[in-house]
């Protein structure tokens, strides 16, 4: 009688060097489509977020402050493809509009900073400030960010909107 051994295979060793190598194939993806897609940085008080990180006590005194004696109105706001301007209204709480305010404004798309434009010169007319004309090129989700820096006080208010 011959003594037949069958060779088991062991499984172990290729499924640990299998489990390895998807884990450095996905670190190489992750890494691919991070390069790909960099990060933007956040905007919401026209600010570098380390400045708002550090001062946001501040920031929002000043914006308590603003909003218990001024109303910004940006609804009159309806940007289109082409030359647009940007208006805000600026009343105190008895409606009486004010003069003298610095404002500043920033019209951007929520997913990008590369079409990003800056407005500092804005006239006041009548009852409302006028922006310098800027042209548009592309449609989709913009934001149009408003600072007013008026009597100590500051303030900021965003107004969303879209493009066709």
């Amino acid at each position: 009688m011959e003594n037949r051994e069958k060779k088991e295979i062991n499984f172990w060793p290729y499924t640990i060097v299998g489990m390895i190598l998807t884990v450095v194939m996905l670190s190489a993806w992750t890494i691919k489509v991070a390069l790909k897609n960099p990060v933007q940085l956040e905007n919401s008080y026209m600010m570098k977020y380390q400045d708002v990180d550090e001062n946001i006590n501040e920031i929002l005194l000043k914006q308590n402050r603003f909003r218990s004696r001024y109303i910004v109105a940006l609804s009159g706001n309806r940007l289109s493809v082409g030359a647009n301007r940007v208006e805000v209204g600026i009343t105190d709480k008895n409606g009486t509009n004010i003069e003298g305010a610095q404002i500043t404004a920033l019209v951007t798309r929520p997913d990008t900073t590369e079409f990003d434009v800056t407005l500092k010169n804005f006239t006041y007319s009548g009852s409302k400030y006028l922006s310098e004309e800027f042209n548009i090129s592309k449609t989709g989700r913009w934001n149009i960010l408003v600072r007013v820096n008026l009597d100590g006080d500051e303030g900021f208010e965003t107004y969303k909107t879209f493009i066709k």
